[in-house]
């Protein structure tokens, strides 16, 4: 079977994924009778098809160096991501800012698309599923941003796009007062009928989490390391919890460590999952819970702020575009007025 948009001298077929392929077919012909074996045949091929775009767009991703705007570049220009191994390379270095060594790594990465392919399989063995910007599953809440995420790896349950989501962010550090006070505000949404997303950290992202999993709510976390590099390491058990009715999601592979840009790099995730942000607590050097405000502002959705009262002594400023409240009677006048909870 070739995939469309491949020129011969690039070829790679869904056979070479699944050299088992035709074996299988054959088998469905052999033990389907009275039926029209067309149908299953079609069936197959179409799955078949689908693992070989997800295996190309890892190996643009992940060996290609391609990241979220980029690859919106090429589903532009090229139309689809198996297009890209067909172009030039004057094609590829006339794109914005892309260097002659960028696209030469790009053109290289269609000899790693058999290993995604292997590895897509490895994977689903263990649990843990693939989908691309390019599938139907794909969360449609990060279709509007400008830098979507092209791979998301996930476990458990994607969130459902007809329940309200929140997200809850917060320095890492937070005081007891601000701990409570999030698991309330959790336990309250969630029996809202909110789910709530946030990151795994310490803080105000593990009480977002408690206080959903204790009300039986639904809550989702965005990490910015792969899943066999769960960070805090005191946080796997609670990651393990979240997957009874929620999710853990990555843009990246289960295998990569934790630095600062990915960090910083999820909390788009987060904002782009939720129908508004809620900042827990806030430090003069909260930066990842500062970059969330951002996000906010540049996708459009409301951002509220868990007033203390004591942020000026502290050195705290809080975002220009921020709603403050300190009661929960507070946030339930926000909620119905902003997104008819």
């Amino acid at each position: 079977m070739t995939c469309i948009g491949t020129s011969p001298s690039k070829l790679r077929t869904c056979e070479d994924i699944c050299p088992q392929g035709n074996n299988i077919l054959s088998e469905i012909a052999l033990t389907v009778s009275g039926m029209t074996v067309t149908f299953f045949m079609e069936v197959f091929r179409t799955i078949m098809d689908d693992i070989y775009t997800t295996s190309v767009i890892l190996a643009l991703r992940e060996s290609g160096g391609v990241g979220p705007k980029l690859f919106q570049t090429i589903l532009s220009v090229f139309g689809s991501p198996e297009n890209v191994y067909a172009a030039t390379f004057e094609q590829l270095t006339d794109l914005p800012r892309l260097s002659e060594e960028h696209a030469e790594q790009i053109l290289g990465s269609q000899h790693s698309i058999t290993f995604m392919g292997e590895r897509i399989e490895r994977l689903s063995e263990e649990g843990i599923s693939v989908v691309t910007f390019l599938d139907d599953e794909y969360p449609s809440r990060l279709r509007s941003m400008d830098d979507p995420p092209p791979v998301l790896y996930y476990k458990g349950h994607f969130p459902n796009p007809d329940q309200k989501s929140i997200a809850v962010v917060g320095r890492t550090d937070a005081s007891a007062e601000a701990i409570e006070a999030t698991v309330d505000i959790a336990a309250f949404l969630v029996k809202k009928g909110c789910s709530i997303v946030s990151g795994l950290a310490r803080g105000i992202d593990t009480a977002a989490h408690v206080g959903a999993i204790k009300n039986e709510g639904i809550s989702h976390a965005v990490v910015a390391s792969g899943f066999y590099e769960i960070y805090p390491p005191e946080n796997k058990a609670l990651a393990e919890q979240l997957l009874e009715k929620g999710s853990l999601m990555c843009e990246y592979p289960p295998d990569t460590g934790i630095n600062t840009g990915r960090l910083l790099g999820r909390n788009r995730i987060i904002v782009g999952l939720s129908d508004s942000v809620i900042v827990g607590e806030l430090s003069p050097d909260s930066s990842g819970t500062f970059s969330a405000a951002e996000s906010a502002e540049t996708q459009g959705k409301l951002l509220f702020y868990l007033l203390k009262g004591d942020e000026s002594k502290r050195g705290v400023t809080v975002p220009q575009n921020a709603i403050p409240f300190d009661t929960i009677d507070d946030l339930t006048t926000i909620l119905e007025t902003s997104i008819g909870s």
